[in-house]
């Protein structure tokens, strides 16, 4: 399911309860991508995933900055995919800049599925191919949106990043969160493939007074 307009909404909305603290964000991905050669990058951007996937989890609680750290339990994995993704990608824009959009739109579940499936690279690559393939052109055309809006925030002497980055990157989770379900939830109609481990099942309702 695509829900463009809902999942930027929501974003905005979850964007602006801890403005701060994901500007903060941003800016630590930023300089870590710069500093350490885009190695940093993947592992973070799962921490990143991780304190979003926390706060729909739980609405009520707040995002704590340290939680981006989680992303180095995976590091392995989402430096791996961080890496294909960069290459994939590369090649998309070498044939065509529509390729490397289709490719992301392909591969946008990937990061989520590292973090919070804990799933390896691989798995977590055929599980979003799996999900995104039969609406390909759906999906490239959210990316295609989600790129515009960070490209318009770009334009606004290179700030407005700071927050269309959040708010995207909150959309992508709202997405997964829809089409996969959050781990420990009923996952929703997807095969996730080899390397997932199980999700627990839903409790039982309570039984009906008589």
């Amino acid at each position: 399911m695509i829900r463009t307009g809902e999942w930027l909404s929501e974003g905005w909305e979850l964007f602006k309860q801890d403005w701060l603290m994901h500007v903060v964000v941003m800016l630590i991905l930023g300089v870590a991508n710069s500093a350490s050669g885009g190695i940093l990058y993947g592992p973070l951007l799962c921490g990143y995933y991780y304190m979003i996937l926390k706060k729909l989890q739980d609405p009520t609680s707040s995002i704590e900055l340290g939680d981006i750290g989680k992303g180095f339990e995976v590091f392995v994995n989402a430096l791996v995919a961080w890496l294909l993704i960069s290459v994939f990608t590369s090649v998309g824009l070498i044939a065509c800049l529509v390729g490397a959009i289709v490719v992301s739109a392909l591969l946008i579940f990937v990061f989520p599925l590292v973090m919070d499936r804990r799933m390896d690279f691989w798995p977590a690559f055929e599980a979003s191919f799996n999900k995104t393939k039969e609406n390909w052109l759906g999906w490239s055309v959210f990316m295609l949106l989600i790129g515009l809006v960070n490209l318009a925030g770009a334009i606004v002497c290179g700030v407005g990043i700071l927050v269309t980055g959040p708010v995207t990157f909150i959309a992508m989770a709202l997405a997964y969160r829809d089409n996969f379900g959050l781990a420990g939830e009923q996952v929703l109609d997807v095969d996730l493939g080899a390397g997932a481990p199980p999700t627990a099942p839903m409790p039982p309702a309570p039984p009906t007074p008589q």
